[in-house]
């Protein structure tokens, strides 16, 4: 096979004589805006999250375990997080010396939710009582496991906060709306339990019941958002909080990047379950490849969906080789500012070689979905006779090679 690599216009072509923008480029010239790029990349790592929730689900089937394990896994991770970036984060988000205990930690959801373009409002922030109140949520299609999980992570922020910098009022988190249940808003409650005291529950049921239900704020439909701070006119395009900590679009893709939706919930979740033995490592591998194979040809398997991405990336009508996949495969890349090489790019034969770590950020067993994930989409975005695989063979441990091109396997 050739490792030819087909000629492309320059991305600077005409930066002499055009204003540039920020947007991916597709191998055909296509430009895709930054605003658009951030929703796309949001829901494409959610919509990828939701199906490795499948395999956590097959390989942990009782929910309350199942909860339990990513709860766990979400707080200790979150709170050690915040014992080691605690005083940057806390300096970030110009936390007044006067402000104590864990409800500062609503600042690090707040400002968080909003860099993931889960917009909505602040209700109320006080010693006492908290409430964040979401319009929008990519990670809804993901899995009510994963609402509880994020609860968690926002209360371990908070209480190792409050525990390593600013003693004081500990409060409890609850997620009492999830738009991933079928709630209009995602809505989070943290109260103290020593001014509004409530029986003692598991940690995975973090979904109530609340003291102060009657406080609730609700907003309307009518009233509601759908595009974060750093997007909106009225906000003059920056998030900005009642500490005045300030950030701007560039914020998005910062964080959409490190958090990887879902995933980064579910493989710590998965790497925790193996080292404790309550998982066979080997029906692991055959759930992550049958799954994420399967819903990476849901993906692309409708006809209207195929098209829309050949005009999505501008890719000629007459191209239908592994080229399509390719290109798809650099916009994500692009998106996700993960480094990569094209060693090859013609009609005979795609090849790329990646960051595997920034992909992965570190998660194991992550890159095995992924690789199952576009192997599927290949089979429905190019076709049948089209495969793709990772080169193990004279790759450096930190890099991903994968490779698209025909291939007959009879055990497909």
């Amino acid at each position: 096979m050739s490792k030819k690599v087909d000629s492309r216009i320059p991305k600077d072509s005409g930066a002499k004589s055009l204003d540039r923008y920020a947007a991916l480029c597709s191998p055909w010239n296509k430009l895709v805006g930054y605003q658009e790029a951030m929703h796309w990349l949001s829901r494409y790592n959610a919509t990828f999250s939701a199906a490795c929730m499948q395999v956590l689900r097959i390989m942990v089937p009782d929910y309350r375990e199942r909860a339990q394990a990513m709860c766990e896994t979400a707080y200790q991770k979150l709170y050690y997080t915040m014992q080691r970036f605690g005083k940057y984060q806390m300096d970030q988000h110009n936390v007044h010396p006067f402000c104590r205990g864990s409800f500062v930690g609503g600042l690090v959801g707040d400002s968080g939710d909003e860099a993931q373009m889960m917009c909505g409002r602040v209700q109320d922030f006080g010693t006492y009582r908290l409430e964040k109140e979401l319009d929008v949520c990519d990670w809804d299609i993901v899995g009510s496991e994963l609402c509880r999980a994020t609860t968690q992570s926002l209360e371990a922020s908070a209480k190792s906060w409050s525990e390593n910098l600013r003693p004081g009022t500990q409060l409890e988190f609850h997620m009492v709306e999830a738009k991933g249940c079928g709630d209009c808003h995602c809505r989070i409650v943290a109260e103290s339990r020593d001014k509004y005291p409530m029986p003692p529950h598991e940690q995975w049921e973090c979904f109530g019941p609340i003291a102060t239900e009657d406080q609730i704020k609700y907003t309307e439909e009518k009233d509601m958002v759908k595009e974060s701070m750093v997007f909106r006119g009225e906000t003059e395009y920056t998030f900005s909080n009642g500490t005045n900590m300030e950030q701007d679009s560039n914020s998005v893709a910062d964080l959409i990047r490190r958090a990887h939706a879902a995933s980064n919930y579910i493989f710590p979740t998965i790497s925790s379950l193996l080292k404790q033995g309550k998982l066979d490592e080997k029906m692991l591998d055959h759930v992550i490849r049958c799954v994420c194979e399967a819903s990476g040809k849901t993906a692309c398997g409708e006809k209207c969906t195929k098209e829309g991405l050949r005009s999505w990336m501008g890719a000629p009508a007459d191209l239908e080789d592994g080229r399509l996949m390719g290109g798809y495969l650099e916009m994500y890349l692009q998106a996700m500012g993960v480094s990569y090489e094209i060693e090859a790019f013609n009609e005979n034969e795609v090849q790329y070689i990646m960051d595997r770590n920034a992909l992965t950020i570190y998660n194991a067993k992550m890159d095995d979905a992924f690789v199952a994930y576009w192997y599927g989409m290949t089979k429905t975005l190019v076709n049948t006779q089209w495969s793709l695989w990772e080169i193990k063979e004279d790759t450096p441990a930190d890099k991903l090679r994968i490779k698209i091109g025909r291939k007959i396997d009879k055990f497909c």
